[in-house]
């Protein structure tokens, strides 16, 4: 299965990052080693981009990295993981994140930084510096283990009431909440939050709304007869 490959692709690549920083020397604290090497997610690119030829879309042009470069409203430029253009005109802009270890910590970080990136594309479509017709996508993949799977306290807030629906969940299932909610809000068009175990393989997708399912469909449902869809008014 396609989907194997690609989340198998990203523990191997990890594992392999890590090993490579241990012989040479280069060890660092924790598992960053395994994801500094910035090659993790090739894998979970390779799936994303052979969906996109899967539907027949004419004209594409699929550009990563330094090449994948937006405007952005609050800051000049935003290189995102892959852009995908139609006749030269921006149709879809994906991020990929992944954690593994300090989910406490950096669950909150990742959601900043997501947060922080589709409404800075957003307004910098408002404001005219993008066209109107680009949808955006995120991919969450999180390494499933007992600290990221456990029931979690939500602190005791200030003012106001913490929304019940984080109280107990675990980690995995918080992110998954969050890309749920980012489509719900229009933040994402698609997004995918997947949760793997290394040993012995599997992976969960802790919430219906956001599977690889879900997120392939939508790639196939933005074009119509090999051509980008207009936006409904609604999703814009």
């Amino acid at each position: 299965m396609r989907v194997d490959l690609a989340l198998r692709g990203w523990i191997d690549t990890r594992i392999e990052q890590a090993l490579r920083s241990n012989s040479t020397g280069n060890a660092q604290d924790g598992n960053r080693p395994a994801v500094t090497g910035g090659k993790h997610l090739n894998a979970i690119d390779r799936l994303v981009q052979d969906e996109l030829a899967a539907t027949g879309a004419r004209g594409l042009e699929l550009r990563v990295a330094r090449s994948a470069v937006l405007p952005g409203y609050y800051r000049p430029t935003k290189a995102w993981d892959l852009l995908v253009l139609q006749h030269g005109e921006p149709v879809l802009a994906v991020e990929y994140k992944s954690m593994s270890g300090s989910e406490g910590k950096n669950l909150n970080n990742r959601a900043d930084e997501v947060f922080g990136v589709a409404e800075d594309v957003r307004q910098a479509e408002i404001h005219g510096l993008l066209p109107r017709t680009m949808r955006r996508a995120y991919v969450f993949v999180m390494a499933m283990t007992p600290a990221s799977t456990k029931p979690v306290t939500v602190p005791q807030v200030a003012a106001g009431r913490s929304d019940p629906a984080f109280e107990g969940a675990g980690y995995l299932e918080r992110s998954a909440l969050m890309c749920e909610r980012m489509l719900e809000t229009g933040l994402y068009h698609f997004a995918w939050a997947v949760g793997v175990r290394e040993r012995p393989f599997e992976w969960v997708e802790p919430r219906p709304s956001v599977t690889w399912d879900r997120f392939a469909h939508g790639l196939h449902d933005m074009f119509e007869d090999g051509e980008v869809r207009p936006l409904p008014k609604h999703a814009v």
